[in-house]
């Protein structure tokens, strides 16, 4: 199809800061966990379809029935199926800009026209004006990460409700892969009351689980049993299941490892903050947004280190990971080093 949109996410280098993954795998309890839910895998068998372990485990973690859930191979699955079921083919799309890229790229597999408001450069924005100029533009869909991805912007609950109640019935999919980084509540809350209000969430995130690809939407039980009618079988293998379900069942563990992220992400922002040569941003998912008109330095410095963050377009700004105690570290000597050589 013309004017396809692609993806890539570069997956070599010593520390890799530029995906948002977990920096640290299963513990050797989980992996315990792991092994001990895998001993009675029927691999010969294709998976089951319904989900339903699944989904009660995670209609628990997100407070709502499971029958409210579908789960797929990691939230970018669910989202392009959301694309293509509530914008049609040929549809208008309504984003934030910046926003996650992937909405183009499923956006253009059904020849969508993506429309985009323009945030301020930490991304914040004027919610009446979004809401005037979606409106004006009559889009089908308002799809929106929350916190943002890329600038870890984060709308409260109340400014998520002014948006779906602005478009009066128009879908609106927030997309919450971070939301658990977030101080901000989820718009989980909200699905009872808006029947057009559709909630994604990943495990790849905080969960540490991206090699898996487990996610979800989440959504009114009429809604999800109307989704579920056209829903590809199979979508989630065996292992990917039971493994998710195995780290659910040890929600004080992640809850330990987002702690960590949050302490981790309030250090580095502090120190970006002191430095003269970049500009950084509030966050709050597990990544940190920024801006240096010597990005060109900045990633030859990084490149020399084996670190890789990610880069946006040819312009100036970039967004980096927030890992482990000793990768932050290595980091951020990299970046004082920045800081310190003349230009």
């Amino acid at each position: 199809m013309e004017n396809k949109v692609t993806y890539q996410a570069r997956q070599s280098g010593k520390i890799l800061l530029n995906a948002n993954e977990s920096g640290e795998n299963l513990s050797a309890e989980m992996m315990e966990k792991v092994i001990e839910a895998l001993k009675n895998t029927a691999f010969n068998r294709y998976p089951e379809n319904t989900q339903k372990k699944l989904r009660e485990a995670y209609a628990a973690v997100a407070g709502v029935n499971a029958d409210q859930i579908i789960a797929g191979n990691g939230s970018d699955q669910l989202l392009g199926y959301l694309i293509g079921k509530l914008a049609g083919v040929e549809g208008t799309i309504y984003t934030f800009d910046p926003d996650f890229s992937m909405y183009d790229y499923y956006a253009s597999s059904y020849g969508s026209q993506v429309i985009k408001y323009p945030c301020d450069e930490d991304g914040s924005l004027d919610i009446d004006s979004f809401i005037r100029y979606g409106n004006d533009q009559k889009a089908d869909l308002v799809i929106f990460s929350n916190p943002n991805n890329p600038s870890g912007h984060c709308l409260s609950m109340e400014e998520v409700e002014t948006v779906i109640q602005g478009f009066d019935g128009t879908p609106v999919i927030v997309d919450e892969a971070y939301i658990e980084f977030a101080d901000e509540t989820s718009a989980v809350a909200l699905i009872e009351k808006y029947p057009q209000l559709y909630v994604t969430r990943t495990l790849s995130k905080a969960y540490g689980l991206a090699g898996m690809r487990v996610g979800f939407a989440i959504g009114q039980k009429k809604n999800m049993d109307a989704l579920r009618e056209g829903y590809v079988p199979y979508a989630l293998s065996t292992p990917a299941m039971e493994i998710a379900c195995a780290v659910l069942s040890d929600p004080d563990a992640v809850q330990k490892r987002i702690e960590e992220v949050k302490v981790e992400r309030k250090k580095m922002l502090e120190a970006l903050k002191q430095m003269k040569q970049l500009t950084v941003y509030d966050s709050q998912a597990n990544f940190i947004y920024g801006r240096t008109e010597q990005r060109k330095r900045l990633c030859a410095i990084l490149e020399e280190e084996g670190i890789v963050i990610r880069l946006y377009g040819d312009g100036n700004t970039f967004r980096i990971t927030v890992s482990t105690s000793q990768e932050n570290s290595l980091l951020m000597e990299a970046f004082h080093r920045f800081e310190g050589e003349k230009q």
